[in-house]
C-alpha cells in the first residue's frame, strides 16, 4: 500500500510538473488548472504514505525493514514516533510532506501574486525528485526483500533493533522536525527566484519572495540552533558547536539565506542588489542539497557523526544529478538574463 501510495504521489507532481511548465510556455491557464490537480494527487498520496508509516510504526510491524530497523516494543510514543525520521528512508519521508503541504500553500499565494505557474513548475519538480527518493529508498521493503538469503518469506520479527541510544533524547522529538521545515522551505526562495527569471522580472519578484526567505531563514536558524543545544547536552563535545562537517553544510546555506534578507529589503527600498538577490536566492537551496548529498551520500562516514550509512549507487547518482540539475536551472537561467538586468 505505501509503495503504491508513493508512486501515485510522483505520477502526480511528474504531470503537474509539465503542466505548469506548458503553461509558462504557451502561456495557457488550461494546463495551470490540470497541473493543480495533479499537485492535489501528489500531495495527498504523500499525506496518506507518510501516515501509513507512521501507522506501521506505532503498531509494531516489524515485517517491515525500515520499523525493524529504528523502533522496539520498548521504546516510548514520543521516541516510536521519532523513528519516523531517524532513518535515510523517513527523512526524505518527513521532506517530501512538509514540500508537500508547502506546495499546497504556496500554489494559493503565488496565485494572487500572479506567479503561480512560474513558481510551481520549479516547486513541483522539486517533490518529484523527493518522491524518486522515496522510490529508490523504500520505507516499505519487507524484511525478507532487504534480506534475501537470510529470512524467509512472510517472516515477522518479534521485536525491532530499535532506536540507537544516542538519539533516545527528548531533542531527537524537537531538532530534526523543525530543522526539515527549515531544509523545506530554502526551496521557496530559489522557486521564487527562478520566476522572477523566467518572467523577466528583476525588481517586483523579491516582494511575494521576503515573507518566504525570512519564514526560511527563521526556521533553519531555530532548526540549527535546537541541534547545538542537542550537541551540548548528549555528545559531550564540551561546547554548542563541533564545527562538524555536517554542521557547517547546514549553517552557510542559513548564513547567506540570512544576508539575502537584508539584501531583498535593501532592492525593495533602494531598487539596488539586482543581479546579488537572484544569486543569493537561489544559493541556500543548492546548498541544502549539497548539505543532503554530504550527510546521505556516505563521503563523510569516517568524519561526521551525522553521517548516514552508504546510499546504494542509484541513490547517490540521484542526489548528485539533482544538484546539477537545480544548479543548472538556477544559475543557466541567471547568466542567459544577466545583461538584461
Amino acid at each position: 500500500i505505501g509503495s503504491v501510495l508513493v508512486k501515485i504521489a510522483f505520477a502526480g507532481v511528474l504531470f503537474s510538473t509539465f503542466a505548469y511548465f506548458l503553461s509558462v510556455r504557451k502561456k495557457d491557464e488550461k494546463w495551470a488548472g490540470r497541473a493543480r490537480y495533479g499537485f492535489y494527487v501528489g500531495a495527498l498520496g504523500t499525506f496518506f504514505s507518510a501516515a501509513f508509516l507512521m501507522y506501521l510504526i506505532l503498531t509494531h510491524q516489524f515485517q517491515f525493514t525500515y520499523v525493524w530497523s529504528y523502533s522496539s516494543t520498548s521504546l516510548s510514543t514520543p521516541f516510536l514516533i521519532s523513528t519516523f525520521y531517524a532513518g535515510q528512508e523517513g527523512s526524505f519521508m518527513l521532506w517530501a510532506l512538509y514540500t508537500a503541504i508547502m506546495g499546497l500553500i504556496l500554489m494559493q499565494y503565488s496565485s494572487k501574486k500572479g506567479y503561480e505557474a512560474e513558481i510551481m513548475s520549479v516547486f513541483a519538480l522539486i517533490e518529484t525528485f523527493l518522491l524518486l527518493m522515496l522510490i529508490i529508498k523504500n520505507p516499505f521493503e519487507y524484511v525478507w526483500q532487504s534480506f534475501p538469503k537470510d529470512v524467509e518469506v512472510a517472516f515477522v520479527p518479534a521485536n525491532g533493533r530499535g532506536l540507537n541510544p544516542l538519539l533516545q533524547n527528548y531533542w531527537m522529538v524537537i531538532h530534526p522536525p523543525i530543522l526539515f521545515i527549515g531544509f523545506a522551505s530554502m526551496a521557496v526562495p530559489f522557486a521564487h527566484a527562478v520566476a522572477g527569471l523566467l518572467k523577466r522580472d528583476y525588481q517586483n519578484w523579491i516582494r511575494p519572495a521576503t515573507p518566504w526567505t525570512v519564514f526560511a531563514v527563521t526556521a533553519l536558524g531555530t532548526g540549527v540552533t535546537l541541534g547545538g543545544f542537542w550537541a551540548y547536552e548528549t555528545l559531550g563535545w564540551g561546547g554548542y558547536w563541533g564545527w562538524d562537517p555536517v554542521e557547517n553544510s547546514s549553517l552557510i546555506p542559513w548564513l547567506v539565506c540570512l544576508a539575502s534578507v537584508h539584501t531583498m529589503l535593501t532592492q525593495r527600498k533602494t531598487g539596488s542588489f539586482v543581479r546579488t538577490n537572484f544569486v543569493l536566492g537561489l544559493l541556500p537551496f543548492i546548498l541544502v542539497l549539497y548539505s543532503t548529498f554530504l550527510t546521505r551520500s556516505g563521503v563523510l562516514a569516517d568524519t561526521s557523526v551525522h553521517s548516514f550509512v552508504e546510499p546504494g549507487m542509484w541513490a547517490y547518482v540521484v542526489l548528485v544529478a539533482v544538484t546539477i540539475v537545480f544548479t543548472g536551472i538556477g544559475f543557466g537561467l541567471f547568466f542567459k538574463r544577466m545583461k538584461e538586468m
